[in-house]
């Protein structure tokens, strides 16, 4: 079925990018500073912006499928591509129209939402929307480069929390670097643990990832610290008395972490590999949505 070749072209694992940051969003602003303009309304558009960011996100997945086929980079590869356009059961031609669909949600909902919120949302959307363009496009794909990571971070983690976070204040606070911060670690996680599973693949295509530029050794300790950061960032702020203590339920997500770690370094067979990409994404969405959780609790309690 034509469906089912469709699917994995989205990358459904890497989708786990576009969630957790609007939950962590709008549950932080929901505790932190309540709803401008009221819960109900908020809630709405955290929900139009969650659509926006997952179509957005899968139109990225697309276009990095159409750019690794017309470059090369996809034939023989035997794991990390969705296989639909090497194979042949999609044509090109109806890629570059799934593109062009999935681009035309996510505009119409940022016009609706820029002229009931602001603006702002038109230039800051654009810029999201041309990294994703050069991500996998362009002269120099960013991919291909060692700021792979921090780039899909900032556009896939930092800016989406500050969207859905202003859709609920109304304003911006450094406090939202609290949520952003791991945010962008959680989402530049999948892409690294995407790099090192195509370690070899992605060498003898000349690219320069950031495993291939520090090595696979000191890219698994920056995997691992990262890690580490992000959960002594939750003892911090709970320390500061900033968020409450039930926010340490995140601190479930480190098994899926863990596992991501233990399969990169005990394997180096790339289908083995493959099921690093599971349990990052597990451990993002479980990060994000337990702490999530953990602040609406803590909010109740306070409302006792």
């Amino acid at each position: 079925m034509l469906i089912s070749e469709i699917i994995p072209l989205m990358r459904p694992r890497t989708l786990a990018a576009a969630f957790s940051p609007v939950f962590i969003g709008a549950t932080f602003s929901y505790y932190a500073f309540g709803a401008a303009h009221g819960t109900g309304l908020a809630l709405f558009h955290s929900l139009l912006i969650f659509l926006a960011v997952v179509c957005a996100q899968i139109v990225a997945n697309m276009w990095n499928e159409y750019c690794d086929f017309k470059s090369g980079l996809d034939h023989g590869q035997k794991i990390g591509n969705a296989g639909s356009v090497t194979r042949g059961a999609i044509s090109m031609s109806l890629l570059l129209n799934l593109i062009k669909g999935f681009t035309v949600i996510p505009l119409l909902i940022g016009i609706y939402l820029s002229a009931t919120i602001t603006w702002w949302y038109i230039p800051a959307g654009l810029l999201c929307i041309l990294i994703s363009f050069l991500y996998s496009g362009g002269p120099k794909p960013i991919s291909r480069t060692p700021f792979g990571e921090i780039a899909s971070g900032l556009a896939m983690g930092l800016a989406i929390v500050l969207i859905t976070s202003y859709a609920w204040t109304r304003e911006l606070s450094w406090a939202l670097w609290i949520p952003a911060i791991p945010s962008i670690y959680l989402v530049g996680a999948i892409m690294l643990t995407n790099n090192i599973r195509d370690y070899e693949n992605d060498k003898s295509h000349g690219r320069r990832t950031l495993p291939i530029v520090l090595g696979r050794d000191r890219a698994l300790n920056v995997m691992s610290t990262g890690y580490f950061f992000i959960y002594m960032w939750l003892f911090a702020w709970i320390y500061q008395g900033n968020i409450p203590i039930t926010s340490l339920l995140a601190l479930l997500s480190a098994i899926p972490a863990a596992k991501v770690v233990s399969i990169l370094v005990r394997n180096d067979d790339v289908f083995k590999l493959d099921k690093a990409m599971s349990f990052t994404a597990m451990a993002s969405i479980l990060y994000n949505i337990l702490w999530g959780i953990g602040l609406i609790i803590g909010k109740f309690i306070l409302s006792l």
